[in-house]
């Protein structure tokens, strides 16, 4: 398969222009290595990463370590919050074909192939060889490279995804090209708009590139689709359940890891086997509907 390099994105501009509007964001600073378009607002990285460099970044080491203690552990917690946006879902499309793109080890896709037909890609190759051992069908591919019918799909989901993309753009352009008229694409991500987001400033706790790179509000979000073709037909901010021996991982050991971090975490751990659930209003569940 040849790729199409109109959409490759390692093709995208090196300069830090917006890729909403276009304008120049060359030192529209807003936090130490984050700019924001002086035109519409859109936040992201400065910084340019190639498609191997983001390869690199979700190898099988992001969720045993990385980022997550362990993703495959945390399914039932995972899967909470998927069965709740499945609940919302089937309000606006109950049936058909659904494709979720970064599916990872195949949580949602699990759930999502009880009410559509379901498939799904990845670029982790270890992630998409254990959802295909469960009989999902999950993919190993840039969605960008990946041929998949226009006009086709009834859902197409993007979970925590679209923040990671170096051009979530034609991601989004894509995305609308697959769907049916009157499909629906849903999206998950953080609020750079929410009082926590500008309570926290730069310390808010999803600014993290190179693996965070874009950072939407309302406003620029409804901009990004709406552009595609895509009318906002829901908007909450939504909570999550999360392993509680995930976040004690985040706050001692992630990114600050010492044997004496370590020795403590080890003595926690066994006492936070259980989720909790938390919305802190700043995660946006928004879905869109092809006109």
């Amino acid at each position: 398969m040849t790729p199409n390099d109109n959409l490759r994105p390692d093709l995208a501009p090196k300069a830090p222009l917006c890729i909403l509007c276009g304008a120049d964001a060359t030192n529209r600073i807003l936090y130490p290595g984050i700019l924001k378009c002086p035109s519409c607002g859109l936040v992201f990285a400065d910084t340019h990463i190639s498609p191997d460099e983001i390869r690199q970044l979700y190898r099988q080491g992001y969720f045993f370590g990385d980022e997550y203690l362990n993703y495959l552990e945390d399914k039932p917690f995972l899967q909470e919050n998927f069965s709740a946006r499945l609940r919302t879902i089937r309000k606006f499309s109950n049936g058909g074909n659904l494709f979720e793109i970064g599916c990872a080890y195949g949580f949602f896709l699990d759930l999502a192939r009880h009410h559509w037909k379901a498939e799904g890609c990845d670029i982790s190759a270890q992630a998409c060889s254990y959802a295909q051992q469960q009989g999902l069908n999950a993919v190993c591919s840039e969605f960008l490279d990946l041929s998949r019918p226009e006009n086709h799909y009834d859902v197409v989901a993007l979970w925590d995804t679209i923040e990671h993309l170096s051009r979530p753009d034609l991601y989004i352009e894509k995305g609308a090209r697959l769907l049916k008229s009157g499909g629906v694409l849903c999206v998950t991500t953080g609020d750079i708009g929410s009082t926590m987001a500008r309570m926290r400033k730069r310390r808010w706790r999803l600014i993290h590139p190179p693996t965070h790179l874009y950072y939407f509000d309302r406003l620029t979000m409804q901009k990004l689709l709406l552009k595609n073709g895509l009318d906002v037909v829901h908007f909450e901010h939504c909570g999550y359940s999360r392993s509680v021996q995930q976040m004690l991982y985040s706050l001692l050991v992630l990114n600050r890891e010492t044997p004496l971090r370590k020795s403590i975490y080890a003595v926690l751990k066994p006492l936070f086997a259980f989720s909790l659930y938390l919305n802190l209003f700043d995660i946006m569940f928004v879905i869109a509907r092809k006109k």
